[in-house]
């Protein structure tokens, strides 16, 4: 559950931020999320509830924005990710190659765990 690690690290960060501020309460929080970071919503919301109980975070409300994959390739292709599936498993994967020569590709977007903003009281 690398969600739970992950979120430890983002709550850490805010808090932190927030004591710089003199925050008496830390309300919001925005957060962008890359699909290619794998991290499950629902696990974040559950991960930032936990943490945040009983502390000056606790209630804030939590806005994640989802970040889709971008790629680049040297053919000059630059766009959307395209996805396979394993039937076995019901699960999409993203398809690292370029779409047009099928060679592999830079990614541009779709990694990020980022800190975009968080509203305070002092």
């Amino acid at each position: 559950m690398h969600e739970f690690s992950t979120m430890q690290g983002i709550v850490s960060a805010i808090r932190e931020e927030g004591r710089k501020h003199n925050a008496k309460a830390i309300t919001k929080v925005w957060l962008e999320i890359g699909e290619l970071t794998f991290l499950g919503e629902e696990q974040l919301r559950f991960a930032f509830d936990v943490l945040t109980e009983g502390t000056e975070m606790e209630g804030a409300e939590l806005i994640i924005q989802k970040v889709e994959p971008k790629i680049r390739c040297e053919c000059g292709y630059e766009g959307k990710v395209n996805y396979g599936e394993k039937e076995e498993f019901h699960i999409q994967f993203p398809i690292l190659r370029c779409p047009v020569c099928g060679n592999n590709v830079e990614i541009v977007s779709g990694k990020e765990c980022l800190i975009k903003n968080i509203e305070i009281e002092v």
